[in-house]
């Protein structure tokens, strides 16, 4: 086989058909033996293409680390199917090897009558964590930490805090020992370690002398989640300390929360760009989706109100010149692409943080500048077209070609100054510019291209 072909086989679609062979032919010890060498997520990938019954057969045959693996990457209706099959002991030791912001993902979703059945098979001092962390507000950072981690005192040696993590993972299963967090007798947190320089360093040196201030890259409980990747991505973090407002440790934050964080925000981000809504794709029910999508398509449903009054506005002239309605597609074409790319350049930088306040007039003469260039070059090109169209027309073609060029060069170079004010007007205000990118830019710059197109044409012609 051609090793790209290969390439782009889906891992799983490599060992479902020995799987289900094993099966059919009941070789359980066979099976057992190859899903050993199978990647969990691999597996999770591949776990819709098993029947029921399939499913809890496979599911049965995993040890309990990968059974638990397996688990957190499976979508919430298979987490749910397998819940419901298995006996409270065999759930109890899933839920056991689950880290703690895993576990309350999916109590938050579960029916409260489960909830709580899934509640007495936790052990009595994972409940309350798990409690606190379903509570916190949604897309905080106390929804995305984990309470599993090891903290240091400032008063061990760097034997003795290695001898602590080596107990800890033993027992426990800790989110992350690459960053270890110091904290005084009050649980106030006071620094940090990393595990190469804790190795690295004598054995009797204490942790105080080696630690690190973590001023800069501790997280507060409420901080907003995509403040949060914004930290991350700054910093280049792969793991980064939650504390509250009396600066206690509640929790850690690691690189594979942040990637999900980051997944989800761009998906938000792109579905607002559209005018609805990233949970759109999850949701079955027809009216639901339909109340996402109409106040967006409301905007544009007036701005097309507004665009044909303009229209009206101008009926002397189009019924002077009738070959100027011709362009009018073109023009709002042109107008709502400009716009739209501007908004989504401005959007990116408001979202990651690149844009500053302080250079919006700069920023702004700058897109001024843009959107003239690429209206003159586009302004030639209409106006050529439109002399050859209407060479023979009733207006002279040289008037008839200035005006429609001008009118789209106008028209495009206020678009662009449209498609970049809304989002920083939205973001001034408080409101996510995200939205910006879709129905407002594209009924602003509509409006805005349309009316500039009129109005030079009128007084050029007219």
């Amino acid at each position: 086989m051609d090793k790209t072909k290969r390439d782009d086989i889906q891992p799983w679609a490599l060992f479902l058909p020995e799987i289900k062979e094993l099966i059919c032919d009941k070789k359980f010890h066979e099976l057992k033996k190859l899903l050993k060498g199978v990647h969990p997520i691999d597996l999770a990938e591949g776990w819709v293409h098993f029947s029921p019954k399939e499913k809890l057969l496979v599911y049965k045959l995993l040890d309990i680390k990968r059974a638990v693996e397996v688990f957190e990457e499976l979508d919430f209706e298979e987490q749910t199917y397998i819940l419901n099959n298995l006996e409270d002991i065999s759930i109890s030791e899933i839920l056991t090897g689950m880290a703690s912001d895993e576990i309350a993902k999916l109590f938050k979703k579960l029916p409260e009558r489960v909830y709580k059945k899934m509640t007495t098979l936790l052990k009595k001092e994972d409940i309350e964590v798990v409690k606190n962390i379903v509570e916190y507000p949604r897309n905080t950072a106390g929804k995305l930490m984990s309470t599993d981690f090891v903290t240091l005192s400032p008063h061990f040696t760097a034997k003795h805090a290695l001898e602590k993590i080596q107990v800890s993972a033993r027992i426990h299963k800790i989110e992350t020992i690459y960053a270890l967090y110091v904290v005084d007798e009050r649980n106030i947190l006071i620094g940090g370690v990393t595990l190469r320089r804790l190795i690295a360093a004598p054995q009797d040196i204490k942790i105080s002398d080696i630690m690190s201030p973590v001023q800069l890259i501790k997280i507060n409980v409420k901080t907003d989640q995509e403040d949060v990747a914004k930290k991350f991505s700054k910093y280049d973090l792969t793991a980064a300390p939650v504390v509250d407002d009396e600066n206690h440790l509640i929790g850690v934050i690691t690189i594979d929360d942040i990637v999900d964080v980051i997944q989800q925000e761009a998906s938000e981000d792109i579905a607002k760009m559209a005018g609805t809504s990233a949970s759109e794709l999850s949701e079955n029910s027809v009216v639901k989706v339909v109340k996402y999508r109409m106040p967006w398509l409301f905007a544009t449903f007036l701005g097309g109100l507004a665009t044909s009054w303009i229209i009206s506005g101008f009926q002397k002239t189009l019924s002077e010149i009738i070959a100027l309605a011709s362009f009018i597609p073109v023009v709002l074409g042109m107008g709502n692409n400009i716009g739209v790319q501007s908004a989504v350049i401005v959007v990116r930088s408001l979202v990651i943080g690149q844009f500053e306040m302080k250079r919006v007039v700069s920023s702004i003469f700058r897109e001024f500048k843009v959107g003239l260039l690429i209206g003159i070059v586009y302004g030639l090109f209409l106006g050529i077209v439109a002399y050859v169209k209407n060479r023979h027309g009733i207006s002279p073609g040289v008037n008839f070609a200035f005006a429609v060029g001008c009118g789209i060069c106008v028209s495009m170079t206020f678009a662009a100054l449209i498609g970049m004010l809304i989002p920083i007007i939205l973001y001034k205000l408080k409101i996510d510019p995200a939205v910006a990118s879709g129905p407002f830019v594209a009924t602003a710059t509509d409006i805005v291209s349309l009316t500039s197109y009129l109005v030079i044409s009128t007084i050029i012609l007219l």
